[in-house]
């Protein structure tokens, strides 16, 4: 007798522990943008914050036609541009604006760290189209004020991706000088 009452105790505590447990939350999808995964297969992928807000370059309609990642590369001298643009909807009571994320570097050889060119005048790091109050940013030759790393470069498939973060500024803007770029990545099939 004391065996049954000892298997029906046990059978009990299984029963009830298998159906007491809680299944973990299932976590919702995200419904905006989402930074793009560190990738190394020309994906033509562009992300980062700015001053905190993720930027991530979008498909949209422009005036140009300029797709969301677009750039090149010069195998020859090793100078890279890209931009990354990021088309905002709804934004202006007559339609859409945009903004964009400019990227300059020259004598890239291989992967590695890099500055940013620059002109004497500055370069444009970030400009806004359309949109007022939104100031243009640049960057210029002031040490530690960015850097580019490139993480993978095939010239046979024509793939260059790395990471980035810059430091830029517009000492005219009246709502801030400075803007920070943060957690940047691409992945650009030029």
């Amino acid at each position: 007798m004391k065996n049954k009452s000892l298997y029906s105790c046990l059978a009990f505590i299984l029963f009830v522990g298998l159906f007491s447990c809680k299944k973990p939350p299932v976590e919702p999808e995200p419904t905006g943008p989402v930074m793009p995964p560190l990738t190394h297969e020309g994906l033509n992928t562009f992300g980062c914050y700015i001053d905190g807000e993720l930027f991530v370059a979008n498909d949209g309609e422009s005036v140009w036609a300029i797709p969301p990642v677009s750039g090149g590369f010069d195998e020859n001298t090793g100078d890279f541009i890209i931009q990354g643009t990021r088309y905002r909807h709804g934004i202006l009571p007559d339609g859409d604006a945009s903004d964009d994320v400019r990227i300059f570097v020259e004598e890239i050889t291989n992967t590695g760290k890099y500055n940013y060119k620059f002109l004497e005048d500055g370069t444009l790091g970030y400009g806004n189209l359309y949109e007022e109050n939104v100031c243009d940013y640049y960057y210029f030759d002031i040490p530690n004020l960015g850097e580019i790393t490139i993480t993978y470069l095939d010239q046979e498939e024509n793939i260059i991706a790395g990471t980035f973060y810059m430091t830029l500024t517009n000492q005219d803007c009246e709502y801030s000088k400075t803007m920070k770029i943060t957690d940047g990545r691409f992945d650009y099939r030029y």
